[in-house]
């Protein structure tokens, strides 16, 4: 793992032995050199460690090339249950998702391969997939009674019972967005070395309401070393039904790059290791009193974290 990745790094204080110890001491203290004291407290720029440089890239392809390498994203992904946290604000429309490549139908059929719930209700007339304009029309006047799907996915089943029906939400999507910028600097010329102190914390969505997935909360600080007012950022992100590692917060870490010589400029970048993906909420309802069943497909962008690894965010310098 690369050092500006790392969660924090392990320090330790030693006093050098004096007088008619030093000679005794020297084969144990050259053994604690080599490793830290068991129980030393971790911390992320003591004095006596090495700022850890950061990678420079000259293009954004190859900033997702090292990304990829260990917050590997996949080209589809799902999510079980509403994604309550981590949506697009902004009106994601059915022309636009279609335009990616991604129809109602490829989403109807990814989900019933990676979500639970999707397939087939026995005896039930299907009456197809209901395709909504945008992301903004999300409520079902007829079987739902008008709500919104956001509200309804997040109902108990006997709420639903009581009303003679039965919900499965979802969300599937295509990636189109790998590793968004969460951070940046401002561009300084070639030649210019800058230090931050960063950290970043992680806050958990836990919702008791059934059918909501998990996901959280990212906050970011960068503070220049000694001068400078410090940056802020952050966002909301989704798991996948296949995420193996939660994110964990990261400690405090004294960071450095150097923009080349030569070149007209550079910045100093947070990535997420996340990506945006396009797609559906997708809702299977099943009108037991009347035997039918149909699936909705809701316009929406989704950002979800990589699903094999826990850091959230990976800095880097970026040419301008």
């Amino acid at each position: 793992m690369s050092p500006d990745r790392t969660h924090s790094a392990r320090t330790s204080r030693r006093t050098p032995p004096t007088g008619r110890a030093r000679r005794a001491a020297l084969i144990t203290a050259t053994a604690l050199l080599a490793a830290p004291l068991a129980g030393a407290p971790a911390t992320a720029w003591a004095a006596d460690a090495e700022t850890p440089k950061t990678p420079f890239y000259k293009s954004d392809q190859e900033v997702i090339d090292y990304l990829d390498k260990a917050a590997h994203l996949k080209d589809t992904a799902a999510i079980q249950g509403y994604p309550v946290t981590g949506q697009d604000t902004k009106e994601i429309t059915l022309e636009q998702v279609k335009k990616t490549g991604y129809s109602p139908e490829q989403a109807v059929q990814d989900a019933q391969k990676m979500l639970e719930g999707f397939g087939s209700t026995p005896g039930f007339e299907n009456y197809g997939t209901e395709e909504r304009a945008n992301s903004k029309e999300d409520k079902d006047p007829g079987w739902l009674g008008n709500w919104d799907a956001k509200s309804i996915c997040g109902q108990p089943s006997d709420v639903l019972e009581k009303q003679t029906r039965k919900l499965t939400c979802g969300f599937v999507g295509k990636v189109d967005q790998r590793y968004p910028v969460m951070v940046t600097t401002d561009r300084v010329p070639g030649g210019t070395k800058l230090t931050y102190v960063t950290e970043a914390s992680i806050g958990t969505e836990d919702k008791e309401v059934k059918g909501w997935k998990a996901g959280g909360k990212l906050t970011i600080n960068a503070s220049p070393d000694n001068k400078g007012a410090a940056l802020e950022g952050g966002g909301e992100y989704n798991q996948s039904t296949e995420t193996t590692k939660k994110w964990a917060s990261m400690a405090q870490q004294r960071r450095e790059f150097t923009v080349p010589e030569g070149m007209a400029g550079g910045t100093f970048q947070a990535h997420a290791n996340a990506g945006w993906y396009t797609g559906y909420i997708v809702q299977k309802i099943d009108n037991t009193d009347g035997k039918a069943e149909k699936i909705v497909a809701i316009p929406a962008r989704v950002l979800i974290q990589a699903p094999d690894d826990d850091v959230p965010l990976t800095w880097v310098g970026r040419g301008a």
